[in-house]
């Protein structure tokens, strides 16, 4: 797999702040090619993605289908709001293991991103619940590192991972097989990117 896109979260009191980069082949950063800014309380209505950190120029726009939907799309539209790709994400397989679906031009799932320890999710979701110890448990799964698999829906094979790369920092590394990468629209890819951060809460 090669490196495609590097995803970077800028701390902030009330805004989340993310910076997105090409990725060479060592998985060094490169060029900006999209920045995002949002307040925390609106992220899940609308964003607008920037050519990069002056925010000077608007790049696409990634809004919810229907903000109290759990069941419901993210829209990626470009500037003139034209629809270039789609994500969901599924509710009852995240019940226990986080899973998002980027949806093909037919609206059908193309892509199937999950969390990939079952073990971190198990602990996640339910160690907070034990007695005694659930909020040491919860403190301590803070800095584990947060991964997803991008499989294709179809054959099931393997075709990308999401992979946290600091320990104390939401930064993040995309790697994707070429074909992969090539059916889907970079703006899809980016958008949903920042998505398993932002409304995961991570």
């Amino acid at each position: 797999m090669k490196p495609q896109l590097i995803v970077e979260q800028k701390i902030t009191a009330f805004v989340n702040k993310y910076a997105i980069y090409q990725a060479d082949e060592q998985g060094n950063k490169g060029s900006m090619v999209a920045f995002a800014q949002q307040k925390r309380i609106a992220f899940k209505e609308k964003v607008t993605f920037y050519t990069d950190d002056t925010k000077s120029e608007a790049a696409f726009t990634l809004r919810a289908e229907k903000v109290l939907d759990v069941h419901g799309r993210y829209f990626v539209e470009d500037m003139h709001g034209k629809l270039v790709g789609a994500f969901r994400k599924d509710f009852k397989r995240s019940l226990l293991n986080s899973t998002w679906e980027i949806l093909d031009t037919n609206d059908q799932p193309a892509i199937k991103v999950s969390e990939s320890s079952h073990f971190l999710a198990a602990i996640r979701r339910f160690g907070g619940m034990l007695p005694f110890i659930g909020d040491l448990i919860e403190l301590i799964v803070l800095f584990f590192r947060y991964h997803f698999v991008l499989a294709d829906s179809v054959s099931g094979a393997e075709v990308g991972r999401y992979q946290k790369t600091t320990l104390f920092r939401d930064h993040y590394l995309l790697s994707m097989e070429d074909e992969a990468y090539s059916k889907q629209d970079w703006r899809v890819i980016a958008a949903m990117a920042v998505a398993l951060d932002a409304l995961q809460s991570r």
